[in-house]
């Protein structure tokens, strides 16, 4: 089989950007060095749009894909006002401004390189496992904790990635042993991820006129199964998993109140010209006093910590309007999860489809909008992208889709554009 040099490049540059995804520099804040990939990318798409005097790629022929970056481009707006109104530091005006921007350029290079080769994405997916083994080798791991800051996220997507391969019974069961390996070891929400994906996964197996009543019932047992196998485990580790509900409870209290004070507006980028960060201290040390866990105190100097909601930082910050791309990426992702579980006829890739986007929706509410998770969003915009077009394409005759059809085609041509 003869190897295309445009193929080869395209998916060597998606596995490179997921391999560089957890290696950072510090470039008006914190920079992964997946974005200069599609950095390079977006030159690439520049100079083709230059020379063909069009744009390339089938996956920005897509309305949805314009709604995405419309998204964009109104959060982008809406941070500008917020910032000039506000008076915000200009450091802290570039920082946020750059997040945003930053955004565009990832999402619009990933739904390039997903376009011109769908399996870029699994691609991606083999460059994010290995390059979390090597940013545990080259940093080593936060507090020492090898499985949820190291190895715990490298491992998983391997699983996802290669469960299919022990059929759907034992893959399942593989899935479910995972995340109660994930919940002994404190890394709760991989573990109910893990869950929550074999749940899904069940509902797949069964006859599709029934998937859909039985879609809720099946997010709730997978939830609730987490918070049973969790509360069973509690051990000598407790008290750090209740600082950790502690200050994401406060984050996420601050912002919504931060919204509510200013819906319109906004507070600003990273809140400099706001009290928000002073009242997330307060609520933060309140919590830790209720929660019996110490070690919080109220400190003046902390004034760039990153909210841990993608959601709840566009509303506080930008207002309504600055959480535009968010609630419109909510949205599709909703959208993507039920097509995935309930209509999507092929099975092919269900474990790693299921958990990048139920992944992407833990990080919409309870991740900070910042370094690597950009690249995640980015991602999950491409893959819901691929899943749009194909969904398109299912509906069209086979008269129109004559290269889709046939016993012939690849297993991954079920990821078709």
């Amino acid at each position: 089989m003869t190897i295309q040099p445009k193929a080869l490049a395209v998916s060597t540059a998606a596995c490179l950007a997921g391999l560089l995804t957890q290696v950072s520099v510090n470039v008006v804040g914190n920079m992964p060095l997946a974005e200069f990939v599609f950095l390079a990318v977006a030159g690439v798409l520049l100079v083709r749009v230059c020379v063909e005097r069009r744009l390339p790629g089938e996956l920005f022929r897509l309305p949805l894909f314009w709604l995405l970056f419309a998204g964009q481009v109104v959060a982008l707006a809406a941070y500008v006002v917020s910032d000039l109104y506000r008076e915000t530091s200009a450091n802290d005006m570039l920082r946020g401004w750059s997040r945003m921007v930053f955004l565009a350029i990832d999402v619009i290079a990933v739904a390039y390189l997903f376009g011109e080769k769908k399996e870029s994405f699994i691609w991606s997916q083999v460059g994010l496992m290995f390059g979390g083994v090597l940013a545990v080798q080259l940093g080593g791991a936060h507090s020492d904790d090898y499985w949820k800051f190291g190895y715990g996220g490298p491992i998983t997507v391997a699983v996802f990635l290669l469960s299919p391969l022990l059929g759907r019974v034992f893959g399942i069961a593989l899935v479910i042993a995972l995340g109660l390996l994930h919940l002994n070891l404190d890394f709760r929400s991989m573990g109910g991820l893990c869950f929550v994906t074999a749940a899904l996964l069940c509902v797949r197996s069964i006859p599709r006129q029934l998937r859909l009543p039985l879609l809720i019932p099946a997010l709730a047992v997978g939830t609730l199964l987490t918070f049973w196998v969790n509360d069973r485990n509690r051990g000598d580790d407790e008290a750090r998993g209740s600082r950790s509900t502690v200050e994401r409870t406060a984050m996420m209290t601050a912002a919504w109140e931060g919204f509510v004070q200013s819906p319109f507006i906004g507070q600003g980028s990273w809140f400099s010209k706001s009290r928000l960060m002073d009242n997330f201290q307060i609520l933060r040390s309140e919590g830790a006093k209720l929660a019996g866990v110490h070690g919080y105190s109220i400190d003046e100097g902390e004034t760039n910590l990153a909210i841990h909601s993608q959601l709840l930082v566009g509303v506080a910050e930008g207002g309504i309007f600055g959480g535009a791309f968010f609630l419109v990426f909510g949205a599709a992702i909703a959208w993507a999860l039920l097509y995935c579980t309930v209509w999507r006829e092929s099975a092919t890739h269900s474990p790693i489809l299921l958990f990048v986007l139920l992944n992407a929706t833990w990080n919409l509410f309870f991740s900070p909008f910042s370094g690597s998770h950009r690249v995640g969003i980015s991602i999950a915009c491409g893959l819901i992208l691929l899943l749009w077009r194909e969904s398109r394409c299912a509906v069209a005759s086979v008269e129109e889709l004559p290269e889709f059809v046939g016993p012939g085609r690849s297993a991954m041509s079920e990821l078709h554009t």
